[in-house]
């Protein structure tokens, strides 16, 4: 018996089907364009094979050209980013650049010739050469199209939008101004009726610029540390139980037991001076010409703790614009989270998440997130918030006289601490490329009408945004273009290898990220 005969007679055709099929049925069904079972396949066989995978092929091509056209009309469209004005959140045309004091990847802009300015390292301040730096074009996007068709622009989040100065040219930049506000800049922050415009930490996770990653320690930390520790001061210090491990800090408890507070003091090292000093408006992608010439008020720590048993507590010292605020965390819940300003306790309300001892040998790490942004403390632990976020009132103003504007401590001991980073937040300017000018919304407010919104861009000192608009600095709700929503084609590369051997350079796919 064939096979076909087989599959006729076979269990795939039970008798409450009716009668089976014959043969002689199956055959155009199942052998279109094959040879006979037993027989060799002959030259139309094959030209029959080849003709059904082309036009399959070609149908394909047909409907997935469709389907782009489709997405590209009605859902999102591709754009490019030409410039860095929302560096480093979206890069425009730039160099990387490989840090060779702390290996740290960084950024740097340059312009359609591929001119670029000095390369400092945001990280250390090593200076590099560019000579044999690989030029990258910008970020491509994929624009959520019509979407403020149905809702309106929020602050904080990212439009395209139709210049009208320059009618052919699509603008990217954040949306800080909304209808019928009274908008004004002070001293790099924004205040919306006369009140600052306070972030949440999803919002300022969005927008923060990083300022030194200990992942990546320089080589000369030895000459110039970045962290010192000590415990006490003067005749009150005791030897410190911090110890390095690795390019992380390990807390050794004290045999004595102690009150005092074990600190791991922070010394910024400026990229933009070359000395120690406090935290400033320097970004790496604008190059060594563009000078960091504001103090940062706003700050955050960013780590991964480990605490163990004989660990009371861990604490956070922020030192911003001549005043000092105290985060105390108590482990296990042995008591409620302080918060501190110049010796003060402020007032908290219900607290949630809390750092937890491990009693294992491994330890067991907590994302750690301590910021004071826009007049606000906020504290998130494993990404929940250890408690409300706490606002104050007051006038921040001055330079800060602290070369260690950041510290963590220990009280009792046994923490480890891991993947340290200081993140600032952006100082919006009042000058352009440092051009002298007379910015919309600096020394006198912006009153935005209905369906006006004000734009700035995330890279304060070279954006050419709604301060520097000749005429009026206003965005119509009509002239927004879509949201972009992802990073579809970075424009980071790295080398490709393929059996040991370097073929070239293709875009980074780890870069490809959403945009909030």
């Amino acid at each position: 018996m064939s096979t076909i005969d087989h599959l006729a007679e076979s269990s795939l055709f039970p008798p409450e089907c009716g009668t089976p099929p014959t043969a002689e049925s199956l055959l155009p069904v199942l052998t279109p364009n094959i040879a006979k079972v037993g027989q060799p396949p002959s030259r139309d066989d094959y030209q029959g094979a080849i003709f059904t995978l082309i036009r399959q092929t070609v149908e394909f091509l047909i409907v997935l050209c469709l389907g782009i056209m489709m997405i590209r009309t009605f859902v999102a469209e591709a754009y490019i980013v030409p410039t860095g004005s929302m560096a480093p959140t979206l890069l425009g045309m730039h160099k990387e650049i490989t840090c060779s004091n702390c290996g740290y990847l960084f950024v740097l802009g340059a312009d359609e010739q591929g001119r670029s300015g000095r390369a400092i390292c945001p990280n250390c301040g090593q200076h590099e050469r560019t000579a044999s730096a690989i030029v990258s074009n910008g970020d491509r996007l994929l624009v959520q199209k019509y979407l403020f068709d149905l809702r309106s622009p929020r602050r904080w989040e990212v439009a395209v939008f139709q210049s009208r100065n320059e009618p052919n040219q699509a603008y990217v930049k954040r949306v800080v101004g909304l209808p019928g506000e009274l908008l004004q800049l002070r001293s790099g922050d924004l205040f919306i009726n006369g009140q600052i415009a306070r972030k949440n930490m999803a919002e300022f996770r969005a927008v923060r610029q990083l300022v030194y990653d200990n992942d990546f320690m320089p080589k000369d930390a030895d000459r110039f540390p970045r962290w010192v520790y000590r415990r006490g001061r003067g005749r009150a210090s005791e030897p410190s139980g911090w110890e390095p491990g690795g390019t992380g800090f390990e807390h050794i408890a004290s045999k004595r037991d102690s009150d005092l507070i074990d600190w791991l003091d922070y010394r910024h090292w400026d990229p933009d001076t070359g000395r120690y000093g406090p935290i400033r408006d320097y970004y790496g992608y604008n190059g060594g010409e563009m000078r960091g010439d504001h103090t940062i008020t706003d700050m955050m720590v960013d780590c991964m703790v480990a605490t163990r048993a004989e660990a009371k507590s861990v604490v956070v010292r922020l030192n911003t614009a001549g005043e000092t605020f105290f985060i105390t965390l108590p482990v296990d819940g042995r008591a409620k989270p302080e918060v501190r300003r110049n010796g003060k306790l402020m007032e908290l309300g219900d607290f949630d998440a809390q750092l937890r001892s491990s009693m294992a040998e491994a330890p067991r790490y907590q994302h750690l997130e301590v910021a004071l942004v826009d007049r606000r403390v906020m504290v998130m632990i494993d990404g929940r918030p250890a408690f409300a976020p706490l606002d104050f009132e007051g006038v921040m103003a001055g330079s800060a006289p602290f070369a260690t504007p950041v510290s963590i401590g220990v009280q009792g001991g046994g923490v480890s601490l891991k993947s340290v980073k200081l993140y600032r937040d952006v100082y919006y300017t009042a000058a352009l490329a440092n051009t002298p000018k007379r910015p919309h919304g600096v020394e006198n407010p912006v009153v935005l009408g209905p369906n006006e919104y004000f734009v700035l861009g995330d890279n304060s000192p070279v954006s050419n945004d709604s301060r520097f608009w000749p005429g009026s600095p206003v965005v119509l709700r009509s002239d927004f273009l879509g949201k972009p929503f992802l990073v579809h084609l970075p424009g980071q590369l790295v080398l490709c290898h393929v059996l040991g051997r370097s073929l070239g350079w293709i875009p980074d796919l780890r870069e490809i990220r959403y945009i909030r």
